[in-house]
């Protein structure tokens, strides 16, 4: 027997059958721009039956989502139009009947697939870290990851950017100042930036004080959360993922020397081993879980 994974994303949706013995099949769709959230399910739906094979024969499923799921309703998701109205566990129950389903946060999931096989395998504290389209962490304590009196542990994207003068309603997020969305509408907005898109403001790194001065802020606001998160938990390690990590270099080196000259204890600083599968990977193990209970 097998199980199905899938996680979903801003821009596409993974999915992935596994067989005890390690084969899988995988399948991406594509979300288009403004694509309603019933149509992104309903066309996930479709390739999940596909890719199950015409017996449809899977002993669990497990869901990756941005966003914290309810029995009603999936909230903190505003990247994919409507999906917050949906009622995500209500439709997976429809469609996969007796058959059991796990849903868990995109970033919770990356971590768990971290603790247990991947960057994050074998410490006591660990955090998982995600530098994408949002940005969250996910603590690992003992291989369990943190979750939060309302699975919202970790969602420090909306942390307050700038001086505390700035802390009211309205006021600009973390995420919308750093994450990959809103650092693309800043760079496009500035008009001293020689660049369009996030690669090529890094490509101009080196070249341009603009874009050396937009980058070095967007460093130092992500630096700035996450050494109050791991004073917090005080990991030894941090793993990061996310499609900003694409940036190597250029994201690698100065966050870790703002980490090391900030922390009492600097944490190892790691990329994710599973890279964008993190998620799926988690996924299936959701499933795996889901199977064995």
């Amino acid at each position: 027997m097998s199980v199905l994974g899938i996680d979903f994303g801003g821009t596409k949706v993974a999915l992935r059958v596994e067989a005890a013995d390690g084969s899988r099949r995988d399948e991406r769709l594509r979300i288009g721009p403004d694509e309603p959230a019933v149509s992104v399910l309903e066309r996930t739906f479709t390739a999940a039956a596909r890719l199950a094979g015409p017996d449809a024969a899977v002993e669990a499923v497990g869901v990756s989502t941005p966003g914290i799921v309810f029995d009603d309703r999936v909230d903190l998701a505003p990247n994919v139009v409507g999906w917050s109205e949906l009622d995500l566990a209500g439709r997976f129950r429809e469609v996969f009947g007796a058959v059991p389903v796990a849903i868990e946060n995109d970033v919770k999931a990356a971590a768990l697939a971290e603790g247990r096989e991947g960057a994050l395998q074998g410490t006591k504290v660990g955090l998982y870290v995600n530098l994408g389209t949002g940005i969250a962490i996910a603590p690992v304590l003992d291989g369990l990851v943190l979750r939060g009196a309302h699975g919202a542990a970790g969602e420090i994207g909306y942390g307050i950017v700038g001086a505390v003068s700035q802390w009211r309603a309205g006021a600009p997020t973390l995420e919308e100042y750093a994450g990959g969305s809103g650092l693309e509408r800043r760079v496009a907005a500035d008009v001293l930036v020689p660049a369009s898109d996030v690669p090529e403001l890094i490509a101009a790194l080196g070249t341009s004080p603009a874009a050396d001065e937009m980058w070095s802020g967007t460093i130092d606001e992500i630096a700035r959360h996450l050494v109050t998160a791991a004073l917090t938990c005080d990991p030894s390690r941090i793993v990061v993922g996310g499609g900003m990590t694409r940036a190597g270099s250029a994201l690698f080196q100065p966050l870790s020397a703002r980490l090391g000259a900030a922390l009492p204890y600097a944490p190892e600083l790691l990329l994710s081993e599973f890279g964008p599968d993190a998620s799926l990977r988690g996924a299936v193990m959701l499933a795996d879980d889901a199977a064995a209970a």
